[in-house]
């Protein structure tokens, strides 16, 4: 996607959650993002130290441009991190992902519209999401704007 002149919309937050950025230093917080994470891809081996030294090593990490939906627990309900390349004017949402539990109530659409006009106001031209054939997640990128640049194959070799 392109930023153009005009701004993007302004975020609407479902009733109940706020978003925040993340605080890198809060090993609570990391926990969460981490759990958020693993739910969130099906996965278990995120932990938060993993996060944790991505956001103190990493020199892609900005702390105003990592955002999570915090829900009415407390708990880690969607999660947007934004490296921005500075030199090239270009952010990267990477990941963008919604617990399954708190799922198509439009938290990941409110994350990237806060994270856009964060992009924005720091001289980003444009912003990439990568994505596979996962068609909700394309959906949602539709609906913002992005359009598809690339499509990428994997050849694999069969024994």
């Amino acid at each position: 996607m392109r930023l153009g002149a005009a701004p993007p919309p302004q975020p609407v937050l479902a009733a109940g959650y706020r978003l925040r950025t993340t605080q890198p230093a809060d090993m609570a917080d990391c926990q969460r993002i981490a759990d958020l994470l693993n739910a969130a891809f099906r996965r278990d081996f995120h932990n938060a130290a993993e996060y944790h030294m991505f956001a103190t090593l990493a020199p892609c990490f900005r702390p105003e441009l990592d955002w999570v939906a915090e829900a009415p627990d407390g708990s880690f309900a969607a999660y947007v991190g934004i490296p921005y390349d500075e030199t090239n004017q270009r952010g990267i949402f990477e990941p963008v992902c919604t617990h399954p539990d708190h799922q198509r109530k439009g938290l990941a659409q409110a994350l990237m519209l806060t994270g856009l006009h964060r992009l924005r106001a720091l001289g980003a031209r444009t912003v990439t999401v990568d994505t596979g054939d996962m068609i909700p997640a394309n959906r949602l990128y539709d609906s913002l704007g992005f359009t598809e640049a690339y499509q990428g194959f994997e050849w694999r070799k069969v024994f």
